[in-house]
């Protein structure tokens, strides 16, 4: 079992991103790096300055951004098309259905700036459906990874396989969230600590709150496992249902609506398989706010303050069932 460290400092995902695809490039030409006049989000200069004739910015213009990505990838390129989470998902929903997933293309779809780390761009710009819209389409692959090392085994990971993927990009993610002995993998899920009451899930930024609950809630008499569930499509369902039978009370947390994200894929998989009571942290209902990322998790109830107050409210329920 894999162990979580302290509390790490957020910074900005875009030197990852675009450091990790220069080094990838470098050793395989058919990578192909496409913009949608956001390289400074994104962070890919350095992969711009280094394979100028690799690095194609299409403008504003995200529906096209989507086509040429599916076009290079129809010559048997790497395409990794970038732009925020919000557009990619939404704006270029037909070009990513149809000209990407429906023909199984080999296109990895970065939405940066995602969830609610758009903060002061607007409550327009904040993704709050693009898992959902993601991982409802067939042949997609969803990943929200939850720090810097891990985007980057993501990363690395993306370039290797084959098929649609949408990989989740913060704005911003702690740089160090698990020890050296984490490592990403692609089929399964991660039990970082057991407990006995109440099982906690959670990825992307909101996984660095959701351990910084777990001690919390252990002062309060809860003993609450974490697993950490980077890959939403397709999940690890058994470490789920194994949550379920150990505990009998899930809890999910995400900068996401509750409706088709996380709390909605572990509600379908539990439901049918299994008796135990989920409760959901997220986005109920609302769009976002135009405000700052450490306003918007408070408001939003992504707060340890939160997750203890609505750990009570399911062991409350989890009692009353059994």
């Amino acid at each position: 079992m894999n162990t979580v460290n302290k509390k790490s400092e957020l910074k900005p995902c875009a030197s990852t991103y675009g450091n990790v695809l220069t080094n990838l490039g470098r050793s395989n030409p058919d990578i192909f790096v496409l913009e949608a006049d956001l390289m400074k989000a994104s962070g890919t200069r350095p992969f711009m300055e280094a394979y100028p004739d690799r690095h194609i910015n299409l403008g504003v213009a995200e529906q096209n951004l989507v086509g040429v990505a599916a076009g290079l990838a129809a010559m048997d390129r790497i395409p990794f098309a970038c732009t925020m989470a919000n557009f990619i998902s939404q704006r270029a929903c037909d070009q990513v259905t149809i000209s990407v997933a429906f023909n199984k293309f080999n296109v990895k779809l970065v939405g940066c700036y995602a969830g609610l780390s758009q903060e002061k761009n607007g409550a327009t710009h904040i993704s709050i459906m693009d898992v959902a819209i993601m991982r409802a389409l067939p042949n997609m692959k969803v990943v929200v990874p939850s720090d810097h090392a891990e985007l980057a085994e993501v990363l690395s990971f993306a370039e290797k396989d084959t098929g649609p993927m949408y990989i989740r990009m913060p704005r911003v993610l702690p740089e160090s969230l698990f020890d050296q002995s984490y490592r990403f993998s692609f089929d399964r899920g991660y039990r970082l600590r057991e407990g006995r009451d109440i099982t906690i899930i959670a990825n992307g930024i909101s996984s660095s709150v959701a351990i910084d609950s777990l001690e919390v809630l252990k002062k309060e008499g809860i003993d609450a496992a974490f697993i950490h569930l980077p890959v939403v499509k397709p999940v690890d369902e058994d470490i789920i249902l194994e949550a379920a039978d150990k505990t009998g009370a899930i809890l999910t947390v995400e900068d996401h609506s509750i409706y088709g994200g996380l709390g909605g894929l572990v509600t379908e998989i539990v439901s049918k398989n299994r008796s135990a009571v989920v409760g959901r942290i997220g986005l109920n209902d609302m769009f976002g706010l135009t405000a700052s990322l450490d306003f918007q998790l408070n408001y939003f109830g992504i707060s340890v303050e939160n997750i203890l107050k609505c750990a009570k409210e399911v062991l409350i329920s989890k009692k009353n069932i059994r």
